[in-house]
């Protein structure tokens, strides 16, 4: 199943524009983009997603989570 960005952004608490900025520096890119251009988000996103969050609430940086997601 598919997730537009408002939807998880609703599902999670946090704003559009924060998903489009973690996408714009690469943390968390959507699994695809639909031909209408809506990024569209997988479970296993949301998993990423649920990951950055808890290392946010420990006051990891952006820079910081992102290297330990991508060195798993």
């Amino acid at each position: 199943m598919f997730y537009k960005v408002k939807q998880v952004a609703n599902m999670v608490g946090i704003s559009v524009r924060m998903l489009h900025y973690y996408d714009k520096i690469g943390l968390l890119k959507p699994e695809s983009i639909s031909e209408a251009g809506y990024r569209l988000y997988s479970d296993q996103d949301l998993e990423r997603l649920q990951q950055i969050l808890f290392f946010r609430e420990l006051d990891f940086s952006l820079e910081e989570i992102k290297n330990i997601l991508d060195s798993r």
